[in-house]
């Protein structure tokens, strides 16, 4: 065998390994569009009525954020993320209670996106809570999306206790808190003196990550407030989304993570946090940590957007 026949047949395998490799990685989105919906709706009050307290001292959550259903790019990517998610309690060896999307669950707030991400919270194996993005009150057909939101997921505000800890959820889509939302959170911190962690979770981050808070005009009136008041009632940790991007920033002793990554097309590159992502905290008594879990894309759609984002990254910081 001459050897340009041997090399046509090693670039021939090749061509079909990668062509494999991609469609293996399409099936799941494919799959997506064909299953059917839920019958059953699962609100955040539902959900937190039937979470099951553990006996053991120990429990983990998962937080994601931005997962933007509606947008079949969108999609692929978080199904990728979710197949990862549904590993972490294999062989048991992290028992995890349930999960938090920390908002723009939707693309756009219409009710068709609402209908997939029902889907998509469908093939999740842990209960999903869920916050208010500013992507899912986007919505101009007559119905405000905090009314959708409201059906499709339930209530925008709440808190609960779980084992040693408290949660509070708020809405802060607009890019805001007004004095009663301050009041009530105030009000709930109060309640959760005696709790051993306090978790909070909001779509916008009170400051820009990526910068000091008072670079960010539309957070500037509340965000300094917000930070003393966590600080002030001692909260483990404040998780938001909307970056697009991963990020912690530690202000006052109390750790602030952005995990905007849930799906949505990213748009910083990888060394700037610009993964697919989703956080793992572990609570074991007294002792509380968290993990970021980075995702590589679907196949077809790295080679369709990332990694033409990414080269473009890297031109510029070679040329500029």
């Amino acid at each position: 065998m001459s050897n340009r026949i041997l090399k046509h047949k090693i670039i021939s395998a090749v061509l079909i390994i990668f062509i494999g490799l991609n469609i293996y990685s399409i099936a799941p989105i494919v799959k997506f569009y064909i299953t059917k919906e839920p019958g059953k709706i699962e609100l955040n009050q539902d959900i937190i009525k039937n979470l099951k307290q553990s006996r053991d001292p120990y429990f983990s959550f998962i937080v994601i954020s931005d997962t933007s259903s509606g947008l079949f790019l969108c999609e692929a990517s978080t199904l990728k993320i979710i197949s990862r998610m549904n590993r972490e309690d294999r062989f048991a060896k992290i028992p995890i209670d349930f999960a938090v999307n920390v908002g723009d669950v939707t693309f756009r707030g219409e009710p068709k996106h609402y209908k997939n991400y029902i889907k998509i919270k469908g093939v999740i194996k842990y209960p999903v809570l869920n916050a208010i993005g500013n992507h899912d009150d986007d919505t101009d057909n007559g119905q405000t999306g905090e009314k959708l939101f409201e059906d499709f997921c339930g209530s925008r505000e709440f808190s609960f206790s779980y084992m040693n800890s408290f949660f509070i959820v708020l809405d802060n889509k607009d890019g805001d808190f007004s004095d009663a939302q301050f009041l009530w959170l105030e009000g709930e911190l109060k309640k959760a003196v005696n709790a051993k962690h306090k978790f909070i979770f909001i779509h916008k981050p009170p400051f820009n990550p990526f910068q000091e808070s008072w670079y960010r005009i539309e957070t500037c009136p509340w965000s300094y407030k917000f930070l003393k008041l966590c600080e002030s009632y001692k909260v483990s940790y404040v998780f938001s989304g909307h970056e697009h991007a991963y990020r912690e920033s530690e202000f006052g002793g109390v750790k602030y993570v952005v995990c905007g990554g849930g799906g949505t097309l990213v748009t910083n590159p990888p060394w700037e946090g610009g993964d697919l992502n989703y956080i793992v905290v572990k609570v074991n008594r007294d002792y509380l940590s968290y993990e970021a879990r980075k995702i590589f894309p679907p196949l077809w759609e790295y080679f369709i957007y990332y990694l033409w984002k990414d080269l473009v990254y890297i031109v510029r910081d070679i040329l500029i």
